[in-house]
């Protein structure tokens, strides 16, 4: 919990560079939850904060200009068609924003019936297919991704080793920072509850 206005700003920068390096991964998944965890009352209600990290940087303008980029994607209307036509542009391996794939599915199988006059719905099959289908094109992966973690020279001569290959595991966190991160992640405090981070946020900015 940053007390001051400026650390908070500069959190606030970091995060939204977070957010849009997910999605230049293509890690969509984590991608939503960073952005979720912006648009959150208790945070978008912090205008001192706004305002100081468009005063902070060098190019505010850069600034918005990213966020409200990264914001339309978050856009629910029409079924999330802004983000289901990003999601077709991108080529795989992607980390798809799964409670929306799951709802999909669910919808799909709830809101259509199995059986018509004892004949099977091959309507609702063939939704469901596509539905599975995406996902299979999520996790296909024609291209080795290179890894921001692994060397390009190293990277050449692997190409025999896809399978063992891993963008993040926990062996090459270990190797650039000794367990740093993995105990900063065990200790952080999850809040999960509205009310409290209302209160929190009007603690700093009333």
């Amino acid at each position: 919990l940053c007390r001051a206005c400026g650390p908070r700003a500069q959190l606030l920068r970091k995060f939204i560079k977070l957010a849009a390096h997910l999605k230049e991964q293509k890690n969509l998944n984590s991608f939503f939850a960073v952005m979720f965890g912006l648009s959150n009352s208790a945070i978008s209600r912090l205008a001192h904060t706004w305002e100081r990290l468009a005063h902070k940087v060098r190019k505010p303008s850069k600034v918005r200009k990213l966020y409200s980029a990264l914001e339309r994607l978050l856009d629910p209307s029409w079924n999330h068609r802004v983000y289901r036509l990003a999601l077709t542009k991108l080529s795989p391996p992607i980390i798809p924003f799964m409670p929306l794939l799951l709802k999909d599915m669910t919808f799909i199988h709830e809101g259509n019936h199995t059986l018509v006059e004892n004949l099977i719905n091959f309507e609702k099959m063939r939704m469901m297919a596509r539905a599975v289908r995406m996902l299979q094109h999520c996790r296909s992966h024609s291209n080795v991704p290179l890894s921001p973690l692994r060397s390009r020279v190293s990277h050449l001569h692997e190409d025999s080793q896809v399978a063992r290959m891993s963008t993040c595991s926990e062996q090459s966190l270990s190797t650039r920072s000794p367990a740093s991160p993995w105990a900063y992640v065990q200790q952080l405090k999850v809040i999960d509850n509205q009310r409290e981070l209302s209160r929190l946020s009007r603690e700093l900015e009333p």
